[in-house]
């Protein structure tokens, strides 16, 4: 059935191998040379070079280690690494700590690294440059630097959606926001990047943010706006103790286009390769003895710079001197020469297969599918409790893997620098995750690999995806599992159903904790990989309506349920449990994408069934009448609604308890309609009793909560006190805008309702000016016909007349009428609340016979639509006799 109402109705492309990776090395360094990081350097503009130099730093430190551990792990033995394949399971992995820095970071970066952790320039600074030229090792730089200092600091990964949203999240709850505040702002109504930065900027402290591997700028905004409207995750810090720092391959000049001019809120820093000099630099550091400053040049100019490759040659040099071992390269001049023996991209792809090769030799052949296994996993930090050796020894790619095996095979990796494994996960450089999906593709070994990491990820996503308690586990797998579901069109067939499981639960942890957006792209992602397990795949098509409903699109949901409904009568029977499920979800999006009728003689056809096929006190049934009760009130029926409502709080209270969350939603639905029924004083005292049940039951903050808060002070003000009322919508305004933001709906109601309750404690010429100040943005956040504009209008036609000016007033609300009856219908409420007050203002304004005849012609309507005993139809009857009396003095 559609979700339960405590939280809904407290009202006011292709998927196929998306990651079909390229080696990237020679591409980036064209792109950035392209653009002119490095005009003197004719030889780096050779991709083959590029290439070349990587590949063959690599297979010399790897010659190194093997040769290393024959002459010393023999006798050693082998022990697990606890760091690589930890006892125990953890819970989640998602951490804002910057990644520590393997040494002592780069040398040639020091003037860069001063500029941007002083305080003098602007306070969004972007390092642009090409994979491997040390963007990260800057900003790691930095970071230690101000941490030192005493600044909070805060590292983000922007290599994916799943990886910025989960770290946007987190650092969201570390700066204090509830989970309720945290759930709006990434639901459809709300905005992450306004919670977040609001945030930031009211930290009495210096803080720095780091958003690293921002490479898709896209992700940083929406909508196509640009990145630097300032309005998405980058934007200038209010006050010059926060400091944003970007990392980023993209440092075009039209996506920066102000970033060289003096005064502009960000600044571009290229980051390019390193001179000779400073290249010399780096590898005297490593190895101060093999060779003089002019020899290291050499070295470092044919190394093109790159900061990768001269860690690689240092560390390889290093290891050579203190060894001895005869024939590896011990000196700089050596090293340079052996680099000239590769020249081609054909001898660069064999130096990757060689460098696996030396693993072999040394008794480690596994190594290559753990690292190729591992490159298929996404961009960011891969927990080590993900790669458990059970699965792994189960599996025919590495049959017989135990713990320790592993531990060795990780710790070989991790040694000759393919990886590296810190604070309990893994990571692998963008250059060798790359180059390892190429050979893997080239060899034909993609399903394979992917069926054994689907099967690890299976066996980690143990914990129910919608309980709160397993979502930091959720949050460390989704990005992993969405890479997989990119690449799914390589699996098998059983591979595929087992991914397709995997994204549907990873959906509803995406769902569940308030990311109905990401929930609805995984599973439209997620049913062409489905289809290709299974024939029906009825679930996945059921949670992608309801999730694109969730997302703000009930129009879209709506359409979805009905192209499934007939498929699941077909499939199913026209009264199984998912057919029944599927039509309360038809009716519900068709009310709430605006036909309240239909919706209730939706439910009207389905409570029968449900009662017959489900019981009359089954869960299903009882939310079946509460959607009925719900939508025969929008209909227009609001004294109905609250007779069915009152009729379900007693059998609510008789089979949930009168203090479980499903009574209380209907106690509090109950009160919503209390100006139907004229108990105003009823209405207020539900509120009243609900109030203190709902903050313990649901917390303070809950979104519920505040409603319940927000209707005791209405109720209150209706019944008579509308100081009080006043007095409690001031006190929730503050709480509404840091709950759900300043112009989320809800905000917008309760400013409504306290410019109203101003005015009728006694001061309408300030509410006449809160209203005038809301008008522009009602119009802008629901347009200008929407219900709630309207109302206001109307609001402010009343207070405009209190203050003063009743021919104004008057002729608001003549311009209004018309709209509303347009819009909303001759019997509306509304409509009819316009009509009194336009009778009411004329009379004011001196026309007191056309009052008198306004309220005549209204009188029957009310009683007809309203009832004859009701307080507004017998306020309608007085004030035609008054208007009758002084229509009759006046002549």
């Amino acid at each position: 059935m559609a979700a339960g109402p405590w939280g809904r109705r407290s009202r006011g492309g292709s998927t196929g191998t998306m990651v079909a990776v390229l080696l990237t090395v020679a591409l980036g360094a064209a792109t950035n040379i392209g653009t002119g990081l490095l005009p003197g350097w004719r030889w780096v503009q050779d991709p083959v070079v590029i290439w070349s130099v990587v590949g063959t730093v690599t297979v010399l430190l790897m010659v190194l280690a093997a040769l290393q551990h024959r002459r010393a792990g023999a006798s050693a033995g082998a022990t697990p690494m606890a760091r690589a394949v930890p006892a125990s399971r953890r819970a989640g992995m998602w951490s804002l700590r910057p990644p520590e820095l393997s040494g002592a970071g780069i040398l040639g970066r020091d003037r860069l690294v001063t500029e941007l952790a002083g305080r003098r320039g602007p306070r969004v600074h972007v390092l642009h440059g090409m994979g491997g030229a040390g963007k990260t090792t800057v900003a790691q730089l930095v970071a230690r630097r101000l941490g030192r200092a005493g600044v909070r600091v805060w590292w983000v990964s922007a290599a994916g959606t799943a990886q910025l949203h989960a770290g946007m999240r987190q650092l969201a709850a570390d700066l204090g926001a509830s989970d309720s505040a945290v759930r709006h702002a990434w639901s459809e109504a709300g905005s992450a990047p306004d919670l977040v930065w609001r945030l930031l900027d009211e930290l009495p402290g210096r803080w720095l943010l780091v958003i690293d591997n921002a490479d898709d700028l896209r992700l940083l905004v929406a909508g196509g706006e640009a990145v630097t409207a300032g309005r998405g995750w980058i934007r200038p810090p209010a006050r010059r103790r926060g400091l944003l720092l970007v990392t980023t391959r993209d440092g075009d000049a039209a996506t920066w286009p102000a970033g060289s001019r003096p005064g502009s809120w960000y600044r571009l820093h290229p980051v390019g390769m390193l001179t000779p000099a400073e290249g010399a630099s780096v590898l005297l550091d490593h190895a101060s003895d093999a060779g003089d400053t002019a020899e290291a040049a050499a070295l470092a100019d044919r190394l093109g710079g790159l900061p990768l490759a001269l860690a690689i040659a240092g560390q390889t040099i290093s290891q050579a001197r203190r060894t001895g071992i005869a024939g590896a390269p011990a000196t700089f001049a050596a090293y340079r020469a052996a680099l000239d023996g590769h020249r081609s991209v054909a001898a660069l792809d064999r130096t990757w297969e060689l460098s696996l090769d030396l693993l072999d030799s040394r008794g480690l052949p596994e190594a290559r599918t753990v690292l190729r296994l591992l490159a298929l996993l996404a961009d960011v930090p891969i927990p080590t409790a993900l790669i458990d050796p059970a699965v792994l020894a189960g599996s025919r790619l590495l049959a017989g893997a135990d713990a320790t095996r592993l531990a060795l095979l990780v710790q070989a990796l991790d040694g000759v620098g393919l990886l590296t494994v810190e604070s309990g996960a893994i990571r692998i450089h963008p250059l060798i995750r790359d180059a390892e999906r190429h050979h893997l593709r080239d060899s034909g070994q993609v399903p394979a690999h992917l069926a054994l990491a689907a099967r690890l990820l299976d066996h980690a996503a143990g914990g129910d995806p919608s309980d709160p308690a397993n979502r930091r586990a959720w949050q460390s797998l989704t990005p992993h599992v969405v890479q997989l579901l990119a690449a799914a069109g390589d699996a098998d067939d059983d591979s595929c159903g087992l991914i397709a499981g995997l994204a549907r639960r990873t959906a509803t942890y995406l769902g569940t904790a308030g990311l109905h957006k990401a929930a609805r792209t995984v599973l439209t992602a997620l049913l062409p990989v489905a289809e290709r397990a299974r024939s029906s795949c009825l679930e996945e098509r059921c949670d992608l309506a309801r999730w694109t409903g969730e997302a703000g699109d009930p129009a879209a949901a709506r359409d979805l349920s009905a192209a499934i409904l007939p498929d699941a009568e077909a499939s199913c029977g026209p009264e199984s449990p998912v057919t029944l499920s599927i039509r309360s979800n038809l009716a519900r999006w068709t009310g709430d994408a605006g036909d309240p009728a239909t919706a209730r003689d939706l439910f009207a056809a389905l409570l029968p069934v449900l009662e017959r096929i489900r019981g009359s006190e089954h869960p299903d049934t009882l939310e079946g009448h509460f959607e009925y009760a719900y939508w025969v009130g929008e209909a227009g029926d609001p004294v109905r609604a609250a007779a069915l409502c009152a009729g379900l709080v007693a059998l609510r209270e008789r089979i949930d308890g009168p203090r479980h969350p499903n009574t209380l939603i209907v106690k509090h639905q109950l009160s919503r309609w209390g100006d139907a029924t004229g108990d105003w004083a009823g209405s207020r005292d539900i509120c009243a009793e609900l109030l203190p049940i709902a903050i313990e039951v649901q917390g303070a903050e809950h979104p519920d909560t505040v409603n319940i808060r927000h209707d005791l002070a209405y109720w209150t003000g209706i019944a008579g006190d509308p100081v009080t009322a006043r007095d409690l919508f001031a006190e929730l305004l503050p709480v509404r805008v840091r709950v759900q933001g300043a112009e989320h709906p809800d905000s917008l109601n309760t400013r409504h309702n306290l410019a109203r309750w101003t005015g009728e404690a006694g001061d309408p010429a300030t509410a006449r000016d809160l209203f005038a100040a809301l008008l522009p943005i009602r119009v802008r956040v629901h347009g200008a016909t929407h219900p709630d504009t309207l109302t206001l209008r109307k609001e402010l036609a009343r207070w405009t007349g209190a203050a003063g000016d009743p021919a104004l007033a008057r002729d608001l609300l003549a311009e209004l009428l018309p709209v509303c009856q347009r819009t909303q219908g001759a019997d509306h409420p509304d409509t009819l609340g316009i009509r009194y007050d336009l009778a009411g203002w004329t009379g004011r304004a001196g026309d007191p016979e056309a009052a008198r005849d306004q309220f005549a012609a209204l009188l029957p309507a009310f009683e007809r639509v309203r009832g004859s005993d009701h307080p507004m139809t017998r306020e309608t009857r007085d004030d035609l006799d008054a208007w009758t009396r002084t229509s009759l003095a006046d002549r």
